[in-house]
């Protein structure tokens, strides 16, 4: 077959090529002329760069001419775009950081709010990069559980950041996956094993905290981050339980700046409550080109996250190890909803909370299959430290061998598996 002919779009200054590609379509994009950067990382010229699954937008300054190969389900420029009021936003918290580099005090720690699909993730990048680009070395904090910007859905991460982030594949899927991948970008990760912070809200604020203080212990020891400063991204959530969360998170990370993003009622009420805080509040719009998701594009999202964990992408393939285990070697554990009990069940004078906190044991059976598992790195089994140890990384059960007592599983690295307590959340995977 031959290839499909280039496409061929040039841009005028400040203007944006949005594009939207399916998870079964490759599409490759080439900057051929001019300068143009992807989420404020800058494309090289006459580099062809692989899309999949994707929804971009390729932004330009000064104007530039790209090509476009493969089929996009939605293609158009916008000559409309929020890109200058984030653009200042980034020099309002670049002054911070020189202020705070000049008087040995700390950087900016930013907190970026809104509801779902308004963009927070788009806009964590740009900062960011636009961060990176000035030599500085910020850290991003993860907290959205749902889909997983640095690794697998389910977690609360934090990832200090040296190099630029990836065009094709953001802040590093294969990055991920093992120390060995010889990557720079390696994640603090705590697991949370479910979708949303409502599912287990108890638990969700005991890693939040635990996540605050190592970002906080790391800042202290390292001058460049401190003065860098962090910027963390959130789940969606903007009911009570969100606010909560938000509230939690200003006390925790101690956040001086709340990016308020797409949501007037929500920016509102962070003024009011931050009134006299000292704590700056700043609304910015979100961008025209950002749609709704709907479950089955998270779901998808989702499933191309745990595959790339595993496989790598086509830049970076990895070649996953299928490991034996026996039942005796491990502990499977679970916390939260999947292991309470009812109401009525608990001990007089134990309320749910308590309960939502009680780490069970889960016997090995056919109901594991397909399930991917969190490692810990603990290596004894004291309540509460447990919970708020972080994670080595994650298996795939790929078979179950009840008769035998064993179970199969997907790792990353060759070799046993290192340590035996493993996290089982709601996260489940279907090998193609």
């Amino acid at each position: 077959m031959t290839s499909p002919e280039p496409k061929e779009w040039l841009l005028d200054e400040e203007n944006e090529l949005r594009i939207e590609i399916d998870f079964d379509t490759k599409v490759k994009l080439r900057l051929v002329t001019g300068t143009a950067e992807v989420f404020g990382t800058e494309l090289g010229q006459n580099v062809d760069y692989e899309f999949s699954g994707r929804k971009i937008a390729v932004f330009t300054w000064h104007g530039c001419k790209i090509l476009i190969t493969g089929t996009c389900s939605v293609e158009y420029i916008a000559n409309e775009t929020p890109m200058l009021s984030y653009l200042n936003t980034h020099i309002a918290l670049e002054q911070r950081r020189v202020l705070a580099t000049q008087n040995n005090k700390a950087g900016p720690r930013v907190l970026i709010v809104g509801p779902n699909d308004v963009g927070k993730t788009s806009l964590s990048k740009m900062l960011l990069s636009y961060a990176l680009r000035q030599s500085r070395q910020p850290i991003y904090v993860d907290l959205d559980c749902s889909e997983g910007s640095i690794t697998m859905p389910g977690c609360l991460t934090a990832t200090p950041l040296t190099e630029m982030i990836d065009v094709e594949e953001g802040f590093g899927s294969s990055a991920t996956s093992a120390p060995t991948a010889g990557s720079a970008v390696m994640p603090l990760a705590y697991y949370y094993g479910f979708p949303s912070p409502k599912d287990n809200s108890k638990l969700y604020s005991l890693l939040l905290a635990r996540l605050a203080q190592s970002v906080n212990r790391r800042l202290e020891e390292d001058e460049a981050a401190r003065t860098s400063g962090i910027v963390i991204d959130t789940n969606g959530l903007i009911d009570a339980t969100g606010y909560e969360i938000i509230a939690q998170c200003i006390k925790a990370f101690s956040v001086d700046v709340i990016i308020v993003l797409g949501h007037e009622r929500l920016y509102a009420d962070m003024t009011r409550l931050h009134k006299n805080s000292g704590v700056a509040v700043i609304k910015l719009a979100k961008s025209g080109g950002v749609v709704e998701r709907d479950n089955a594009f998270r779901r998808q999202t989702q499933n191309q996250k745990i595959r790339e964990y595993f496989y790598g992408t086509s830049k970076s393939e990895l070649a996953p190890y299928s490991t034996m285990i026996n039942f005796h070697d491990i502990e499977i554990l679970q916390v939260g909803e999947g292991s309470l009990a009812p109401s009525s069940a608990l001990p007089i004078g134990e309320d749910r909370k308590v309960s939502e906190t009680h780490v069970v044991n889960v016997e090995p059976s056919e109901n594991l299959l397909h399930s991917v598992l969190a490692v810990s790195n603990a290596d004894k089994r004291i309540e509460p430290d447990i919970l708020e140890t972080n994670l080595a990384g994650f298996i795939y059960v790929s078979e179950i061998h009840d008769s035998r007592k064993k179970l199969t599983v997907l790792s990353p690295c060759p070799g046993r598996i290192p340590k035996k307590f493993w996290w089982l959340g709601s996260l489940k995977w279907a090998e193609d």
